[in-house]
């Protein structure tokens, strides 16, 4: 006999809920997030929250009298669904007598890779791509200097946002353990800066600047500092439920609107944990379709009690990672500034300590693995031979948590 339960896999490419099954003698615990089949807005609840903005007029009246529109949006590594949000910014903007001609969207790429028009396809629609002139940012090029941050981050950042006299932004609030929450500022850099400033950024906790997942951090407040010298006229900041379904949204300006989206961002995502745990499985969705994105399966450690998970327990990642090893021209390339296997890194020396790692993805292979992950770590490209690798260690009755995405907080 067995039991079966599922888990979201395969953003964007393939989403669908992954079935696992587990010998009925184990006890299970699917640990979800407190919203995480919270129902879908309408469209006209969408409306509504983007006619109300928080700390701004309304978008209609900002662009009045503008000329050049870039908004931004982030990329395929994030479940924020534009194509269900930008038609209603495209009202307001009419009613500013702002044609299409007028408008450039930009995708978020930081030092991610460009989309391609399967990619725009699927995160913006067929309309929006077939009628909006469409750009991908380059870390390397198109860039405009601006000074340095208060703490010494190096401004430089994308020469089309930066000309722009209005810009928009649209972004997913999810948790991050540098800038505490994606969404506001955050789109900007890294977003659509150079790689100088992604670096000064993404290497700021190696420097001392405090850093935190699910709160507010020194970083974050480095990311506000740099856009209020860059600019960002009004701010689109989406909360999901698992599957990247919209459930609240908090439109307006980058800081008023993002710390309320905070707020509930984490009312949403809290999750009630089992304790005293052999074995936890830790889903890398929505961030699954890069193995370089699957640490981020291991968030939730980051705030979750000490006993979650016994001192010699195993940890299961699991990525879909239908992409490969996928692409981070900073951090993810052999050769690049801030690459750095996973285990000489803070997230193995707080987390995982004397605790096994394996690692399961049916589209990995070892080279692909090893590049990120240390040699410990055991890959298992099928799902029965995992549970039975489990098995001969924990014997036939372990006491198991899912945790079925990286967006979770305790």
């Amino acid at each position: 006999m067995v039991k079966q339960f599922k888990v979201p896999w395969a953003a964007w490419r393939d989403p669908h809920y992954l079935k696992l099954e587990f010998p009925d003698s184990w006890d299970v615990s699917v640990c979800k997030m407190k919203d995480a089949d919270a129902p879908e807005l309408s469209s006209e609840d969408i409306r509504k929250w983007i006619l109300n903005p928080i700390g701004t007029p309304s978008l209609s009246v900002i662009a009045q009298g503008k000329k050049n529109v870039v908004i931004v949006v982030d990329d395929m590594t994030r479940t924020t669904p534009s194509s269900k949000i930008l038609p209603f910014v495209f009202e307001e903007l009419e009613k500013a007598d702002i044609s299409e001609e007028q408008i450039t969207i930009l995708f978020a790429l930081g030092a991610h890779r460009p989309m391609n028009k399967n990619d725009c396809l699927l995160k913006l629609g067929k309309e929006i791509v077939s009628r909006f002139k469409i750009e991908n940012h380059h870390p390397y090029e198109n860039l405009v200097h601006l000074g340095d941050s208060k703490i010494g981050t190096p401004i430089d950042v994308n020469k089309t946002y930066y000309n722009a006299d209005l810009k928009i932004a649209v972004g997913g609030v999810i948790p991050h353990p540098l800038a505490g929450f994606g969404g506001g500022a955050k789109i900007v850099l890294p977003g659509v800066c150079g790689i100088r400033t992604l670096e000064a950024n993404h290497s700021a906790r190696m420097r001392g600047i405090g850093a935190g997942i699910g709160r507010m951090t020194e970083i974050r407040e480095d990311i506000e500092d740099i856009v209020d010298n860059v600019g960002l006229d009004f701010s689109v900041n989406v909360v999901m439920n698992e599957i990247g379904n919209i459930t609240e949204i908090y439109s307006g300006h980058y800081r008023d609107a993002h710390r309320k989206a905070m707020e509930a961002a984490k009312e949403s995502y809290t999750t009630e944990i089992t304790l005293e745990n052999q074995i936890c499985f830790l889903n890398s969705y929505p961030e699954d379709s890069e193995l370089n994105q699957s640490i981020k399966a291991f968030n939730i450690l980051m705030t979750a009690s000490n006993r979650f998970l016994d001192r010699k327990g195993t940890i299961v990642v699991m990525s879909s990672s239908y992409e490969g090893k996928g692409f981070h021209s900073l951090i993810a390339e052999t050769g690049a500034k801030l690459y750095n296997n996973f285990g000489n890194g803070i997230i193995w020396k707080a987390f995982v300590k004397r605790r096994n790692v394996y690692f399961f993805s049916p589209n990995i292979s070892k080279p692909d693995l090893y590049h990120f992950y240390p040699k410990s770590v055991q890959l298992f490209n099928e799902w029965n031979e995992l549970i039975n690798e489990l098995s001969n260690m924990h014997g036939n009755s372990p006491k198991v948590a899912i945790i079925p995405t990286s967006m979770q907080l305790t």
